[in-house]
């Protein structure tokens, strides 16, 4: 079995799951981007059909 880990280590693996999260990161920003051309599509949609 494993040790269990030390404090330091349980922050230092903390950090890099955090630092991977959020807009800042590659999948926060897809997921950002691609929302928002979703967005403009619809509201093209909107406009197209009035």
């Amino acid at each position: 079995m494993r040790e269990p880990l030390t404090p330091e280590q349980e922050w230092k693996y903390a950090q890099a799951a955090m630092n991977w999260h959020g807009w800042g990161s590659p999948i926060g920003l897809g997921i950002f981007l691609i929302s928002l051309s979703i967005a403009a599509y619809v509201v093209r949609m909107a406009l197209h059909a009035v």
